[in-house]
């Protein structure tokens, strides 16, 4: 069986009063999940669904 190869992704926690809201991370290694979304990820800092996910163009 292959593995899923990552996508890299850029990621920003809009969450206000997160002390990260507005940070960009760039490069995030994603992979995708069976159901939809496709790509998911919580925040690191305040533990809220990320919903500002785009493919990196990096």
């Amino acid at each position: 069986m292959d593995e899923e190869q990552p996508v890299l992704m850029n990621v920003t926690c809009r969450t206000e009063g997160c002390p990260v809201c507005g940070v960009t991370y760039t490069g995030v290694p994603m992979y995708p999940n069976a159901a939809p979304p496709t790509y998911r990820a919580v925040c690191g800092q305040c533990g809220q669904a990320v919903t500002d996910l785009v493919p990196s163009t990096t």
